[in-house]
């Protein structure tokens, strides 16, 4: 099917997955939140070479999923949140998030211009070329440790617009706590995301 893409079911050993097939030179493995496992692969490709790939990639996919599984689990646990519960968050957000940017501004010397808090289903945080600085909303109802952390990161952008080396040397010379901290970000916040419906 030219330009086209196709989607097939198999189940190997266990793993439920799809094959979505396209132009492209590679194949390649992804499992989404909702923990749909996807290989996507060159058209020309036969299904066995698919089924290998996912044999050999089996441990890595049962790792996601269980991540998937704790993580829906703690999000159920803390419960959905509500629309009004959104607004009580992002008027704490407004007063907390600026208080602690502030601080570590002062603290490195580093400047910005304005703050942007809002509801975001994917990012915690994001700095602009010119200077502004973005926040989930959410990070308000996270330890103030993890909120740091994400406040740092986003400030070191202003002097590195990318995460080399230099980057993160500044993030750990200000906060030298950020991998343990990132470390629970990248394990937790995805419940943190699924609270919203």
């Amino acid at each position: 099917m030219r330009g086209g893409s196709w989607w097939k079911k198999i189940l190997v050993m266990q793993i439920d997955y799809v094959i979505k097939k396209s132009h492209r030179r590679s194949i390649s493995l992804h499992v989404d939140s909702d923990g749909k496992v996807i290989v996507k692969a060159p058209v020309g490709m036969p299904a066995y070479v698919a089924e290998e790939f996912i044999r050999e990639k089996r441990n890595w996919i049962l790792n996601q999923l269980t991540k998937i599984e704790n993580q829906t689990r703690l999000a159920e646990q803390l419960g959905c949140l509500s629309a009004q519960d959104i607004k009580n968050l992002k008027i704490r957000a407004k007063g907390l998030i600026p208080e602690r940017v502030k601080y570590y501004a002062n603290l490195s010397g580093i400047t910005y211009n304005k703050i942007f808090i809002r509801l975001q289903k994917s990012r915690w945080g994001s700095c602009s070329a010119d200077g502004n600085l973005n926040f989930n909303c959410l990070l308000a109802l996270m330890p103030l440790e993890i909120l740091d952390s994400v406040i740092v990161h986003e400030l070191c952008h202003r002097r590195h617009m990318d995460h080399s080396k230099a980057f993160y040397n500044e993030v750990l010379t200000i906060y030298p706590d950020y991998k343990r901290c990132n470390k629970w970000l990248k394990e937790n916040g995805p419940a943190y995301f699924r609270r919203i419906k």
